[in-house]
């Protein structure tokens, strides 16, 4: 199979019967409320509770209406008087109380007992259960205060795969390249994992840090230009996480950040070549009946980046990039860049990855609009990310290669710049 990122043009696995779709809990989880909750009665801190409800891919529990308020008092019972729930507050203000879950604050719907939140007494917030507050939520403090606590999860669809989580199926598979990753989910009626919400990034993050021990995970998601993403399942691009740290288009496919030890930000999305191989996460929906031989969606190439070499003017912001890159330019090829922006600003062109053939695959870069102007410099080799700056609203940069040897080449951002 031949794998593409071609914009709009999105590819789906399609399934021959689904099982009745009647919600149901996992983990010991018990439905109420259309949630699936649990209470855990040891006492803990606020953050030790949270780690616990995330070993499952729950959060602590959310609260967004009079009836989820209840479901509290119905899961709890007689059992302990006070709960942890998912709310951590910066201010006095309910508008201030965010929810664990990412869906936003308290402002919509609070139950605060009179003289509440108040964040002297605590940023974190549990639930009463019973007495003149039952029912209310009081502040307290989040590392001397231990108190039981209630997670809750999305209640999703039975099956009987490994990890079912909020109606889908994942499964966890030792090292392969974007392509043949891809062909094997597809065997499984399924995709590279697609990560649509928080919540989902958190699960995900919890059982590929617990099934397999690699710093990176491949994940259904591409990455073919610098302001385009595409899920290969084909789902709507609403949730992003990836490091703001990484360089953009430092490769065409995405892996997940695995490692709790790396360097790297655990759980933030990286880019990755289509030809790296990692372990793979795959996802389907819950339920769904496999046909055995399912067959494979054939595609076509990954097309580059354009490169705009010898291309007409260019206006900030934008990219450039080697001819071919992020794969090896070829030999005794010239190419030309000119780079403007409005007249009140300056260029600032970054290279974020550089890798040529040194002292004779070159780069010059120019300080105006053409190769008369100034050099501001001549680079070549492998050399780390550096920035060069105009000192008008033009710049002009060209490559020139020669008979022998090639390399991946580099891609380089020019932006407006308003410095000094």
């Amino acid at each position: 199979m031949q794998f593409a990122v071609i914009p709009f043009v999105l590819f789906y696995i399609f399934y021959t019967a689904t099982a009745a779709s009647t919600p149901v809990c996992t983990n010991g989880y018990t439905l109420i409320n259309n949630k699936c909750l649990k209470l855990y009665t040891t006492p803990a801190s606020y953050s030790a509770a949270e780690e616990t409800c995330r070993s499952v891919g729950a959060t602590l529990v959310t609260v967004k209406n009079a009836n989820d308020n209840q479901a509290i008092t119905t899961i709890v019972g007689s059992t302990v008087s006070l709960v942890w729930m998912g709310l951590y507050c910066l201010d006095n203000d309910p508008s201030k109380c965010l929810w664990d879950d990412s869906t936003g604050s308290a402002a919509m719907y609070s139950n605060f007992a009179s003289g509440f939140p108040l964040v002297d007494i605590g940023k974190c917030v549990y639930y009463s259960v019973r007495g003149v507050l039952a029912g209310k939520w009081v502040s307290g403090d989040c590392d001397n205060d231990p108190t039981a606590f209630v997670c809750e999860l999305p209640y999703t669809i039975a099956d009987n795969c490994a990890y079912n989580y909020n109606g889908f199926c994942y499964s966890i598979h030792s090292s392969a390249a974007f392509v043949q990753a891809q062909e094997t989910c597809e065997k499984e009626c399924g995709n590279l994992v697609s990560i649509t919400s928080e919540m989902e990034n958190r699960y995900v993050s919890t059982i590929g840090s617990r099934g397999i021990s690699s710093d990176y995970l491949l994940i259904g998601a591409m990455w073919p230009w610098s302001d385009m993403f595409a899920w290969v399942d084909g789902s709507v691009w609403s949730y992003n996480n990836i490091d703001p740290s990484n360089t953009p288009n430092s490769g065409t496919c995405m892996v997940i950040v695995n490692s709790r030890a790396s360097s790297k930000a655990f759980g933030f999305w990286e880019g990755t070549t289509s030809s790296n191989a990692w372990p793979f996460i795959c996802k389907r929906p819950a339920g769904a009946q496999c046909p055995p031989n399912q067959p494979l969606v054939k595609v076509t190439p990954v097309p580059n980046q354009p490169s705009y070499c010898n291309s007409a003017l260019l206006l900030a912001p934008g990219v450039i990039t080697s001819p071919n890159y992020p794969h090896n330019y070829d030999n005794n090829h010239f190419c030309s860049y000119q780079l403007a922006t409005l007249g009140s600003y300056k260029i600032l062109l970054k290279f974020d990855e550089f890798i040529t053939e040194s002292n004779d695959d070159i780069v010059r870069v120019y300080d105006g609009d053409s190769s008369d102007k100034p050099l501001l410099g001549t680079y070549s080799g492998n050399l780390n990310p550096f920035s060069l700056v105009s000192t008008g609203n033009t710049m002009y940069v060209t490559f020139k290669t020669d008979a022998f040897n090639n390399f991946q080449g580099f891609s380089a951002r020019f932006l407006s710049y308003s410095g000094l």
